[in-house]
């Protein structure tokens, strides 16, 4: 159980540092392509040693690459690494988890990038805002793994493990804009002095 919630959270962690890396250009390109093949591996390990987390994370997977955001060679060379790892180590999974796990983690980035672009989260309109959160927080995957861990299609700690990736994720996207915050007062401060 312990290996799973710290592996979910470095999985987390190290998915947005990458993002991050390419997309906002915060963080060192040549450590995201280091960090993405040991993230394959730590991603490929974690899901052949058990079904449900295996189901989990092909889901996340599958979800982002359906929804086109493996869209820098970091998170190709990483997801090449775990498709590999599945093919080859022959990862077990449950099925219909995996179906109805992989659309609401599609759904749920669908719901990201909307309130992203509507800015929901920042309005007034308190129904607009749980929307916004909702989404941000990716929380339609996270009630699906509590409800297949209610049901007892999974364990519970699953849920857990997921807090603690998405949470990540979200304590690294803090530091990423707390980091590029602080490049732009820097710049700015260069403006005004010359």
């Amino acid at each position: 159980m312990y290996f799973f919630l710290v592996a979910f959270a470095i999985l987390g962690a190290g998915l947005k540092y990458i993002d991050d890396a390419f997309d906002e250009k915060i963080f060192n390109k040549r450590i995201a392509y280091a960090v993405a093949p040991l993230l394959g591996v730590l991603w490929a390990y974690t899901m052949f040693i058990d079904a449900a987390s295996a189901t989990i994370l092909l889901a996340i997977l599958l979800g982002v690459l359906l929804k086109g955001k493996i869209d820098n060679y970091a998170h190709f060379m990483g997801m090449t690494v775990v498709i590999a790892g599945v093919i080859v180590l022959g990862i077990q999974l449950l099925i219909i988890p995996l179906i109805v796990l992989t659309l609401a983690a599609l759904f749920d980035e669908v719901g990201n990038d909307f309130i992203d672009k509507r800015h929901y989260i920042h309005g007034n309109n308190v129904l607009k805002k749980f929307v916004g959160y909702f989404f941000d927080q990716r929380w339609l995957t996270k009630v699906i793994i509590l409800s297949l861990a209610l049901a007892n299609v999974i364990p519970i700690y699953f849920f857990l493990a997921m807090l603690l990736f998405d949470g990540a994720y979200i304590l690294m996207r803090g530091y990423s804009q707390f980091k590029l915050r602080k490049l732009e007062a820097m710049e700015n401060k260069n403006i005004i002095k010359a």
